[in-house]
């Protein structure tokens, strides 16, 4: 970039004085300078370039700093144990009208299925499966019976109350209800 100055300098080494250039109009040096300079084109700096991503480290140092805030004020405490009051709105059902199925946790997955008189059924649980159904089926045709009853322990796995119910599924009519009982263990 040129100053007025330095244009000035330049024009003073490199003019020669012409006596032959009458009647035409003389320009002063600075005025040459100021010519000159309006030609240059101006340059600017380079912008930097533009950051496509957002710069994450300073949400991730507040989630840190709430992280800790929260482990530190929080008591380490074990849970409270509350008793859970005896239902009030369940409805009663007569269970001689019922067929009666006991379910009692068993080792691993499987349970163990009984039927009111204290028989049990079959530990493999395809057999199980067909087992329960008859069983079922005869008592409702046979026993005058109207519903299905599965009286449960507490420690009792829904998965393995859910095979039991399918195995009942498959034969009880459509509109019959299964009705479940649930029982803790030890009272």
């Amino acid at each position: 970039m040129t100053t007025i100055d330095d244009s000035f300098e330049e024009e003073k080494m490199h003019a020669a004085p012409d006596d032959s250039s009458e009647g035409s109009v003389a320009e002063s040096p600075a005025t040459t300078a100021m010519l000159e300079e309006e030609d240059e084109e101006v340059v600017m700096a380079p912008r930097p370039p533009m950051d496509d991503e957002m710069d994450i480290t300073p949400m991730i140092d507040m989630t840190f700093l709430l992280l800790i805030f929260f482990i530190l004020t929080s008591k380490m405490t074990g849970e409270k144990s509350y008793e859970v009051p005896p239902a009030k709105h369940g409805s009663s059902i007569a269970t001689k009208n019922c067929v009666v199925i006991t379910v009692v946790r068993g080792t691993g997955d499987s349970a163990i299925v009984s039927k009111a008189d204290g028989g049990i059924f079959s530990d493999d649980p395809e057999q199980q499966s067909a087992e329960i159904a008859e069983y079922v089926q005869l008592q409702m045709e046979t026993g005058g019976k109207t519903e299905v009853l599965i009286r449960a322990e507490g420690n009792v796995t829904a998965k393995q109350l859910k095979k039991v119910e399918q195995a009942i599924g498959e034969v009880l009519e459509e509109g019959k209800m299964i009705n479940l009982a649930v029982s803790e263990v030890g009272k």
